[in-house]
Protein backbone atom coordinates (compact mmCIF):
# COMPACT_ATOMS: atom_id res chain seq x y z
CA UNK A 1 0.00 0.00 0.00
CA UNK A 2 1.29 3.43 -0.83
CA UNK A 3 0.76 5.77 2.33
CA UNK A 4 -1.01 8.94 1.42
CA UNK A 5 0.91 12.05 1.24
CA UNK A 6 -0.06 13.80 4.65
CA UNK A 7 1.14 10.14 6.44
CA UNK A 8 4.42 9.94 4.75
CA UNK A 9 5.35 13.64 6.06
CA UNK A 10 4.32 12.85 9.16
CA UNK A 11 7.33 9.89 9.63
CA UNK A 12 9.99 12.57 9.26
CA UNK A 13 7.86 14.92 11.70
CA UNK A 14 7.42 12.37 14.86
CA UNK A 15 11.10 11.41 13.98
CA UNK A 16 12.79 14.56 14.12
CA UNK A 17 11.03 15.11 17.36
CA UNK A 18 11.55 11.93 18.89
CA UNK A 19 14.16 11.80 22.00
CA UNK A 20 14.93 7.92 21.90
CA UNK A 21 16.21 8.36 17.89
CA UNK A 22 16.85 11.56 16.36
CA UNK A 23 15.69 14.29 19.32
CA UNK A 24 17.60 12.88 22.30
CA UNK A 25 19.00 15.62 25.04
CA UNK A 26 22.61 14.14 24.42
CA UNK A 27 22.85 15.64 21.44
CA UNK A 28 23.84 12.39 18.51
CA UNK A 29 27.11 12.62 16.80
CA UNK A 30 28.43 12.19 13.65
CA UNK A 31 31.55 10.59 13.01
CA UNK A 32 33.71 9.71 10.01
CA UNK A 33 34.35 6.62 8.27
CA UNK A 34 37.62 5.50 6.70
CA UNK A 35 37.10 2.35 4.95
CA UNK A 36 34.95 1.87 2.10
CA UNK A 37 31.64 0.58 3.20
CA UNK A 38 28.09 -0.04 0.78
CA UNK A 39 25.48 1.81 2.44
CA UNK A 40 23.07 -0.70 3.71
CA UNK A 41 20.44 -0.65 6.82
CA UNK A 42 21.82 -3.73 7.96
CA UNK A 43 25.62 -2.14 8.68
CA UNK A 44 26.38 -2.14 12.33
CA UNK A 45 28.97 0.05 14.48
CA UNK A 46 31.11 -3.02 14.14
CA UNK A 47 31.09 -3.49 10.78
CA UNK A 48 32.29 0.44 9.93
CA UNK A 49 36.04 1.79 10.83
CA UNK A 50 36.13 5.36 12.08
CA UNK A 51 38.53 8.24 11.51
CA UNK A 52 42.01 8.40 13.16
CA UNK A 53 43.44 11.65 12.34
CA UNK A 54 43.82 14.62 15.46
CA UNK A 55 40.40 15.88 14.74
CA UNK A 56 38.72 13.71 13.03
CA UNK A 57 36.77 12.93 17.12
CA UNK A 58 32.79 12.47 16.48
CA UNK A 59 30.80 15.80 16.67
CA UNK A 60 28.00 16.01 18.61
CA UNK A 61 25.26 18.20 16.63
CA UNK A 62 22.49 19.98 18.45
CA UNK A 63 20.55 18.37 21.02
CA UNK A 64 16.73 18.39 20.79
CA UNK A 65 14.15 18.69 18.01
CA UNK A 66 15.67 18.25 14.35
CA UNK A 67 14.93 20.25 11.15
CA UNK A 68 11.97 18.88 9.07
CA UNK A 69 11.58 19.85 5.38
CA UNK A 70 10.74 19.06 1.77
CA UNK A 71 12.57 19.14 -1.37
CA UNK A 72 10.79 20.97 -3.69
CA UNK A 73 12.32 19.49 -6.78
CA UNK A 74 11.55 15.98 -5.41
CA UNK A 75 8.53 15.82 -2.90
CA UNK A 76 10.90 13.56 -0.70
CA UNK A 77 10.97 14.52 2.98
CA UNK A 78 14.39 15.76 4.38
CA UNK A 79 15.42 15.81 8.26
CA UNK A 80 18.17 17.65 8.64
CA UNK A 81 20.40 16.70 11.54
CA UNK A 82 21.05 20.07 13.03
CA UNK A 83 24.72 21.16 12.87
CA UNK A 84 26.68 22.53 15.93
CA UNK A 85 28.34 25.59 15.87
CA UNK A 86 31.04 25.06 13.86
CA UNK A 87 29.54 23.06 11.83
CA UNK A 88 30.54 19.60 10.73
CA UNK A 89 33.89 20.43 10.25
CA UNK A 90 36.72 17.89 10.77
CA UNK A 91 40.44 19.64 10.10
CA UNK A 92 43.58 17.74 11.21
CA UNK A 93 45.93 19.69 13.65
CA UNK A 94 48.94 16.82 13.73
CA UNK A 95 50.50 15.74 10.73
CA UNK A 96 49.11 11.95 9.96
CA UNK A 97 51.76 8.97 10.26
CA UNK A 98 50.30 7.88 6.74
CA UNK A 99 47.40 9.49 4.28
CA UNK A 100 43.93 8.35 5.92
CA UNK A 101 40.95 8.50 2.89
CA UNK A 102 37.50 9.45 4.55
CA UNK A 103 34.91 7.58 2.76
CA UNK A 104 31.94 8.89 4.34
CA UNK A 105 30.11 9.20 7.29
CA UNK A 106 27.92 7.48 10.15
CA UNK A 107 25.12 9.10 11.98
CA UNK A 108 25.02 7.69 15.89
CA UNK A 109 23.81 7.79 19.26
CA UNK A 110 25.73 10.27 21.81
CA UNK A 111 27.35 7.11 22.93
CA UNK A 112 29.01 5.93 19.73
CA UNK A 113 26.80 2.88 20.43
CA UNK A 114 23.89 2.59 18.08
CA UNK A 115 24.10 3.52 14.26
CA UNK A 116 21.24 5.86 12.76
CA UNK A 117 22.46 6.26 9.17
CA UNK A 118 25.76 6.30 6.97
CA UNK A 119 26.53 8.00 3.57
CA UNK A 120 29.05 8.22 1.61
CA UNK A 121 31.27 11.38 0.43
CA UNK A 122 30.85 12.09 -3.40
CA UNK A 123 34.50 11.43 -3.85
CA UNK A 124 36.56 10.51 -0.93
CA UNK A 125 38.64 13.14 0.95
CA UNK A 126 42.47 12.31 1.70
CA UNK A 127 44.00 13.55 4.83
CA UNK A 128 47.64 14.22 4.20
CA UNK A 129 48.96 17.20 6.00
CA UNK A 130 48.16 19.65 9.26
CA UNK A 131 45.08 21.61 8.40
CA UNK A 132 43.80 19.29 5.46
CA UNK A 133 39.79 19.16 6.19
CA UNK A 134 36.85 17.68 5.75
CA UNK A 135 33.16 19.36 5.65
CA UNK A 136 30.27 17.81 5.50
CA UNK A 137 28.31 20.65 4.91
CA UNK A 138 25.04 19.49 5.94
CA UNK A 139 23.69 16.25 7.55
CA UNK A 140 20.16 15.37 5.61
CA UNK A 141 18.17 12.32 6.27
CA UNK A 142 16.24 12.05 3.32
CA UNK A 143 12.57 9.67 2.27
CA UNK A 144 12.26 9.34 -0.83
CA UNK A 145 8.66 9.64 -2.16
CA UNK A 146 8.71 5.90 -4.33
CA UNK A 147 9.82 3.67 -2.51
CA UNK A 148 7.00 3.95 0.37
CA UNK A 149 4.72 1.42 0.02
Amino acid sequence: MLPMKALRLKLGVLLAADVPTLAPVAANKVALVNAAFAPNEALTIASLSFATFTGSAPIAGAAGPQGVGTDPATGDQVITILAPAGGWRYVCTVAPGAPETIFGYALTDNAGAVLLGVQLLDVPVTIHNVNDEVDLGSVPITFVVQPMA
